[in-house]
């Protein structure tokens, strides 16, 4: 018998004897509860800091329909961000859109 030969034949049998402990699913770790998973957002108003108009879009995408423009120095109301932190769900006088964030100042 070869060495290969001799080596692959002993890989096998080490394998065989682990048993179902290799074969076993990997530990997923629980889901943590929603009072840690809380992102904490900065609440109030931010302004429109682009020189032209700014886009108020109903999703946030650069690909979605355009609810409104809004001129420099807008203030809009902050309610969340999304997308890793990219776009704002803002309210601006009660319409709700998005608005991304490096075209907002603080």
């Amino acid at each position: 018998m070869s060495a290969r030969l001799a080596a692959s034949m002993a890989l096998a049998l080490g394998l065989l004897a682990a048993g179902p402990v290799l074969a076993s699913p990997l530990s997923i770790p629980a889901v943590p509860s929603a009072s840690t998973s809380i992102i904490a957002v900065a609440e109030g108003t931010m302004t429109v800091a682009s020189s032209g108009d700014v886009n108020l879009r109903l999703e946030p995408s650069t690909r979605s329909q355009v609810l409104a423009k809004l001129p420099h120095g807008t203030k809009v109301t902050v309610l969340n961000m999304v997308d890793g932190g990219k776009w704002v769900h803002v309210d601006v006088n009660g319409r709700e859109g998005y608005i991304a964030r490096y075209l907002l100042k603080n």
